[in-house]
């Protein structure tokens, strides 16, 4: 009888674990093939075309959805001589934004022009010394505490002696490679008539004041650091796609995944929710800021340079990958968690079969011992 009952005992817990093994992979096989469908993969165009004799391969994958790196060279060599040129980089998460504004007021020939006090994230700086300046008029240094510097009409030179001065005070700084290659370029020129983005350039009037001026640039930079940010993020997300590449083929053909411990998973989960949190909490790409509230004709510059630098668009295509990223890295999730129940529950089986061997022994030999007492010859008096 208790024979019997090993044996039903043993074939249900071999039936259940090859039942849940055929459910577990029949599901992850099911949803790995829509996850991999699609996450986007670089495609052979990509990789074969080049950008002044120079292939794509030697410069970070550019997300689709942005304006590509050649355009930009083509654009920079056309450019008319007598429009100015506003360039924009991220070079860190942040800065130390306060201790960055006392250094850059101690430089000569920088001064501080006040911006609203709602404007809590930017300095603006007048630069007054001729030499740093591209062409003749004004040139300007926007500082941003999200770790971005927009510079009007400054020269090369000033620019990298700007961008070197600001390094002790970055807050997870990018890498240098990112930071020459993610970066905005705009022409601009001052007219006669109304402020206006007008065919991929910014036409100031002339004729407003200088103050007036400056929250036009401002509105501009803003716009344009938010599509360089975005970029950096961009490619964080790349390398959060190819990290989990292999796991949709893994479990398509049934193997382990490459991610066997809950620490590393979860470690993938926090990077994945961290760029969500970027661009969805933290800065809300896809709001409009409030310190354009009250400021209409600044919320439609804002917005019109936004619209042209494909923000809307490229936060909407960032959140469904970041969705499917989370949705893979949580079925694997899943799937360790139920690997690890099936291995306590077998545990389990374990230790039931091993107490109804000692029970069959004490059983059995319960009557034998029984015998030895009986036979046992007694001790004459």
């Amino acid at each position: 009888m208790l024979a019997k009952s090993l044996m039903s005992l043993t074939q249900s817990a071999v039936t259940f674990r090859t039942l849940t093994r055929y459910t577990n992979h029949h599901y992850l096989w099911k949803m790995s093939s829509v996850v991999f469908r699609s996450i986007h993969l670089p495609s052979k165009r990509t990789q074969k075309s080049n950008v002044g004799g120079q292939s794509l391969q030697d410069f970070p994958r550019r997300p689709k959805t942005r304006k590509p790196f050649g355009l930009q060279v083509k654009q920079q060599l056309q450019s008319p001589q007598d429009e100015n040129i506003c360039f924009t980089f991220a070079t860190a998460e942040e800065y130390m934004f306060d201790d960055l504004r006392n250094i850059l007021c101690s430089l000569e020939g920088c001064i501080e022009v006040h911006l609203p006090e709602d404007i809590t994230h930017a300095y603006c700086f007048k630069i007054t010394n001729k030499t740093y300046l591209k062409r003749n008029g004004d040139g300007f240094v926007y500082i941003f505490r999200e770790g971005a510097l927009s510079f009007w009409n400054i020269n090369d030179q000033h620019t990298k002696d700007i961008m070197e001065l600001v390094k002790p005070f970055q807050v997870e700084p990018y890498s240098a490679v990112l930071i020459e290659h993610e970066n905005e370029r705009m022409d601009y020129r001052f007219v006669a008539g109304h402020t206006k983005f007008q065919k991929n350039n910014f036409l100031l009037c002339k004729s407003n004041e200088v103050e007036k001026q400056v929250l036009e640039m401002y509105a501009f930079a803003n716009a344009l650091v938010l599509s360089v940010k975005l970029a950096h993020w961009e490619h964080k997300l790349d390398n959060v796609i190819d990290s989990i590449q292999i796991l949709p083929h893994e479990l398509m053909t049934g193997l382990q995944p490459s991610y066997k411990s809950s620490k590393s998973i979860m470690k993938k989960i926090g990077e994945v929710f961290h760029i969500r949190h970027k661009v969805n909490l933290q800065y809300s790409l896809g709001e409009v800021p409030d310190v354009y509230w009250d400021r209409e004709e600044l919320e439609t510059l804002f917005v019109q340079t936004t619209q042209f630098l494909n923000i809307p668009r490229r936060v909407k295509i960032m959140n469904e990958k970041l969705s499917y990223c989370a949705h893979m890295v949580e079925l694997v999730k899943s799937h360790l968690g139920e690997q690890k129940s099936i291995r306590i529950e077998l545990l389990i089986v374990l230790l039931i079969l091993i107490e109804v061997i000692f029970e069959i022994i004490h059983y059995y030999a319960t009557p034998f011992y029984k015998k030895v007492v009986e036979v046992k010859p007694t001790k004459k008096p």
